[in-house]
């Protein structure tokens, strides 16, 4: 999805902070860096594009560039949690809590959902919810929900959240691959793979599109259409999918007990 982000220069308590203004529509992200903000923007276009090392070395850039940029700690945290890295979350997540900039109110939102995730709750989707009805035309906000949706394993919400959020995303391709998935976890094979070719229709020279589809084929065992798929990927760019079609070749021919016939890409 396209984020298109203005930057304006507000005078707080003789500080200058630069922020992403609401505006009604996105929600505002702050900082009192201004080249924090763009390696911020940068980052969160690595993620859309699924490639998580440059989003995170990215995040970690505007971090620099500005230690108490709460939205920066955040998605660094979330990534974590997500990810199962407790120490890491708890790193960003003390930093992102203990910000000293004025928050925005949607910011101030996901901190008390990063204090209660602290505390021990997993379900975090009534702030998510909130997020949603404040900029219900922000695909941040949806992603956001989906995110805290993900972690209380509310798979038929997600869908939900997804296919709204498809309709007001100006690129809803991320949401696609993310819906994708949620079929995949409801066992709903048919609408996954609509999903995912949906997501390859969009962004057809993005080869996580092609990795996502090998996932979904790896599901359903096909493996050899897996191993094509993830091939394609790893041609395009060589950080993607290697292992995965490795996997998939393996599991073809102990299926199989042939050998693959390898394609030239």
């Amino acid at each position: 999805m396209k984020r298109i982000f203005l930057l304006t220069m507000l005078l707080i308590t003789g500080t200058l902070l630069f922020s992403q203004p609401a505006k009604d529509k996105f929600m505002s992200v702050t900082t009192n860096s201004k080249s924090a903000l763009s390696l911020y923007n940068q980052a969160m276009q690595y993620f859309d594009k699924v490639k998580l090392d440059k989003a995170l070395e990215t995040f970690k850039k505007a971090l620099h560039q500005d230690p108490d940029f709460f939205m920066a700690n955040y998605q660094l945290a979330f990534y974590y949690l997500l990810n199962r890295a407790s120490g890491d979350f708890d790193e960003y997540s003390d930093a992102a809590i203990n910000c000293k900039t004025e928050l925005s109110d949607a910011e101030k939102l996901l901190k008390d959902a990063l204090i209660s995730l602290k505390q021990g709750h997993t379900d975090v989707t009534d702030e998510g919810k909130k997020l949603v009805d404040m900029y219900p035309n922000d695909p941040d906000s949806y992603n956001n929900l989906v995110s805290f949706q993900s972690l209380a394993g509310d798979s038929t919400g997600m869908v939900e959240t997804l296919n709204k959020a498809i309709k007001i995303a100006s690129n809803p391709a991320s949401f696609y691959n993310q819906l994708g998935y949620a079929y995949m976890m409801l066992k709903q094979s048919d609408k996954a793979e609509e999903a995912f070719d949906k997501y390859i229709e969009l962004e057809p020279k993005n080869p996580n599109v092609y990795d996502s589809k090998g996932d979904f084929y790896m599901l359903i065992k096909k493996y050899d259409k897996a191993y094509e798929s993830y091939m394609i990927a790893y041609s395009m760019d060589p950080s993607f999918s290697h292992d995965k079609a490795e996997l998939a070749k393996q599991l073809y021919e102990q299926t199989e007990g042939k050998k693959l016939e390898i394609i030239s890409m």
